[in-house]
């Protein structure tokens, strides 16, 4: 009996970490949701996140906000079930309900040959070196590569490519002056009143529209690791994941 209750304390722990990182959104989203939930629109993320615990019987991991074709919000879920087995699933924001999963998606990562010749298009492309290449999913369970090419001296540069096909889905944008980031300092400060936790790594970088953005990475008290990605312009935190 001691043990059943720890571990629902444990996972219980879990979710409310994964919530309350999930509902610090940029602020346009989060009245936008916090309108939903007080209307009956959507329904409480905490509450999804218990749904998908006890429906998966494990833990979440993560939560990403995604919108569908239509602009509906919808929710990227990744767990951990008992067993280690991971699962990421789509819940649609209004229902709780799980609209697309891990083994609905066709499209899986490409083979060694064919990453190679995506690869070697991009830097022929962009006169560039690719040093990063991860395989994504979007709001719809789309299959991407996020690839990040190195592009001094401007910085990093980001693409989201087709798995299917190697095509560029999100070309650079070199109209305009991009405006000044904020310093560490300050973009640090701007976390105190939200987050807390000893700090593992910090780090400038830059998305797949060349807009930089601060990855931090931070050590929560009950031992579970807290990533965020933060606009360096903006100061929003647009991204959140608790891990362990």
């Amino acid at each position: 009996m001691t043990n059943i209750s720890l571990r629902t304390i444990v996972q219980a722990a879990a979710c409310a970490a994964v919530a309350l990182a999930c509902v610090q959104a940029p602020a346009a989203e989060q009245d936008v949701a916090r309108r939903g939930v007080q209307s009956g629109q959507l329904k409480p993320l905490n509450s999804i996140i218990a749904d998908m615990s006890r429906q998966y019987g494990g833990r979440v991991i993560d939560v990403e906000t995604k919108h569908g074709r239509k602009g509906e919000l919808r929710y990227e879920i990744k767990i951990i079930d008992a067993r280690g087995t991971k699962h990421e699933v789509l819940v649609d924001a209004a229902t709780g309900t799980v609209v697309a999963q891990e083994s609905d998606w066709p499209t899986q990562p490409v083979g060694l040959a064919q990453m190679a010749r995506y690869i070697k298009q991009l830097e022929q492309r962009y006169g560039s070196r690719v040093v990063n290449a991860e395989f994504e999913r979007d709001a719809q369970g789309k299959a991407v590569y996020e690839v990040k090419l190195s592009d001094r001296p401007a910085g990093e540069m980001k693409l989201l490519v087709d798995v299917n096909t190697g095509e560029v889905l999100t070309p650079p944008q070199t109209a305009g002056t991009p405006a000044a980031p904020k310093s560490m300092a300050v973009m640090l400060e701007s976390l105190r009143p939200r987050f807390s936790g000893l700090v593992l790594e910090v780090e400038l970088e830059t998305d797949h529209r060349r807009r930089p953005y601060y990855s931090v990475e931070l050590q929560q008290p009950n031992g579970f690791k807290l990533e965020l990605e933060v606009d360096a312009v903006s100061l929003e935190v647009t991204r959140h994941k608790v891990d362990d």
